[in-house]
C-alpha cells in the first residue's frame, strides 16, 4: 500500500513505534473492546508487537492499518485501513478513532482515501464488517456506499453485519 494519504484534514501513515502510547489507549478504549474486541494489546510492549504485526501485514499484502493524523497538528486520531480476513477475494476496511476525533466525519474522509487507493488498484469490491449493535460504523459505511449484505459468522469473533462496496461506482 503506497504508505502517505493526503486528505484535506487528515493523512495516513505507517505506524511506527512512536505510536505506541496512543496505540495501546486507543486499543483499551471500551468502545473498541465493546465493538472490535481484545487484540491482546494490554502494555506498551504489546503495543510494539501489535505495531510491528501490522506493518508485516502490510509488507505481505501491499495493504494494511494506517494511523490516521491531524494533516495541520500531527496529532494521533486513530487507524484506518484494510485487512486481510481470508474469507473474500477481497480485502475488509477496518477503522477506529480515539474519543477525541469522533464525530468530526475524520472516519469518513480517512475512509474514503483508502478506498480511493482501492480503487486505484484495480480492487472490484471491498468488505465492511460492524458488531451487529455498532450503529455508527455501520452509517458510516452506508454513507460510503457499501450495501448491507446480511450477516457474517465466524469461528475466530462474534457475528458481524457483513457490508458490501462495489468499486464499479463512485463513492456516494
Amino acid at each position: 500500500m503506497n504508505i502517505g494519504f493526503q486528505g484535506t484534514r487528515v493523512r495516513l501513515r505507517a505506524l511506527s513505534f512512536d505510536d505506541k502510547e496512543w496505540v495501546l489507549a486507543l486499543q483499551q478504549d471500551p468502545q473498541w473492546v465493546k465493538f472490535i474486541g481484545s487484540r491482546g494489546v494490554n502494555s506498551l510492549e504489546d503495543a510494539c508487537d501489535y505495531i510491528a504485526r501490522t506493518n508485516a501485514q502490510c509488507k505481505e499484502w501491499g495493504y494494511g492499518l494506517l494511523a490516521i493524523e491531524d494533516s495541520q497538528t500531527g496529532l494521533p486520531l486513530g487507524v484506518c485501513g484494510l485487512f486481510n480476513r481470508f474469507a473474500f477475494t477481497c480485502p475488509d476496511l477496518g477503522f477506529a478513532l480515539l474519543p477525541e476525533a469522533r464525530g468530526r466525519g475524520i472516519c469518513q474522509e480517512a475512509c474514503e482515501l483508502v478506498i480511493h487507493w482501492a480503487r486505484s488498484q484495480g480492487y472490484r469490491f471491498l468488505t465492511g464488517m460492524t458488531h451487529p449493535d455498532n450503529t455508527r460504523s455501520q452509517a458510516l459505511l452506508t454513507k460510503l456506499g457499501y450495501e448491507k449484505q446480511g450477516w457474517y459468522f465466524d469461528k475466530s469473533f462474534p457475528v458481524q453485519a457483513l457490508y458490501w462496496l462495489s468499486l464499479q461506482q463512485a463513492v456516494r
